[in-house]
């Protein structure tokens, strides 16, 4: 097992990782602006950073930018979402791919319809529930929606981020275990949540399309309203996914820092909104302003 295929076992959960209804109005024109962020004040010895990922894109749209390698300069630790150097949970969180036993057989009849209709749209069978699980499901389909020149160089920027990291010697931390999230999606992995994204997965490149375009361009409320959509995250997943994971990270994250000057590393949906991360940050009396270069 390599990191590589960790990263492909994650993104099923590009859509639900990455999209929410969040309100922008914490943040300004010139504020929304970045998708990098410095985080200073209440007494840290030296600042530490920000920033919004995207977690899977196309190689010829992929970019470390300039001000991310500057910012990898001026910290000692990188802080991921998940625990990227357990490899003995990967391989775990690639069990979550395997078939869920009997599913078929506990379907109403009703799912099964529509699930045949849908599977029929992306050229599948409900034979294929007997091959892997709704999230394995998922995984495929969401790396076919990139729609990417070559997808064979699809890029997982926490990857590329995490190289460059141990290329500088940094120390790599995360703010959740791997049983965390394979927990996390085993209680996703149902008929219900596949039914939810396969229901959106015909807009899905035209979806994906806009949302690297607007990524690239940095701006965060407009990347908020775009992921707002309720055909790509369902109002519970919302919760799951992002506002109380939001919650729980924020206690970890002051100590963290007190710790060491640190780049935290996360899906840029965490970052805007009331229960943002840069919200909540500055409820904590945090000084949290953009970077533009």
């Amino acid at each position: 097992m390599n990191r590589f295929k960790y990263f492909i076992a994650r993104s099923g959960l590009l859509f639900m990782l990455t999209a929410l209804t969040l309100s922008a109005t914490f943040l300004n024109a010139q504020e929304a602006r970045s998708m990098l962020w410095k985080i200073s004040g209440n007494n840290l010895s030296a600042p530490s950073y920000l920033l919004g990922t995207m977690h899977m894109v196309c190689g010829e749209d992929f970019e470390i930018t300039p001000k991310i390698k500057k910012a990898l300069s001026q910290v000692h630790t990188v802080t991921f979402e998940a625990d990227i150097a357990n490899m003995e949970g990967s391989e775990k969180l690639m069990e979550l791919v395997q078939p869920v036993p009997g599913i078929l057989k506990q379907a109403r009849p009703e799912q099964l319809t529509a699930l045949d209709s849908l599977f029929k749209e992306n050229q599948l069978t409900l034979d294929v529930l007997n091959h892997m699980s709704p999230f394995g499901v998922t995984s495929i389909l969401t790396i076919k929606a990139f729609n990417c020149d070559d997808r064979a160089n699809v890029k997982m920027m926490e990857k590329e981020l995490y190289n460059l990291a141990v290329d500088d010697s940094l120390r790599i931390d995360h703010l959740e275990s791997i049983e965390f999230q394979i927990n996390m999606i085993r209680s996703m992995n149902t008929i219900d949540e596949l039914l939810t994204t396969l229901k959106g997965i015909r807009e899905a490149p035209y979806f994906m399309k806009d949302l690297v375009g607007v990524y690239r361009s940095e701006d965060l409320p407009r990347l908020n309203t775009l992921m707002s959509d309720p055909r790509f995250i369902s109002t519970d997943q919302q919760s799951l996914l992002l506002k109380e994971r939001n919650h729980n990270w924020i206690k970890l994250l002051p100590g963290k820092m007190q710790q060491s000057a640190t780049l935290f590393a996360v899906g840029a949906g965490h970052l805007g909104g009331t229960d943002g991360l840069i919200a909540l940050l500055k409820k904590q009396g945090y000084t949290v302003t953009p970077v533009f270069d």
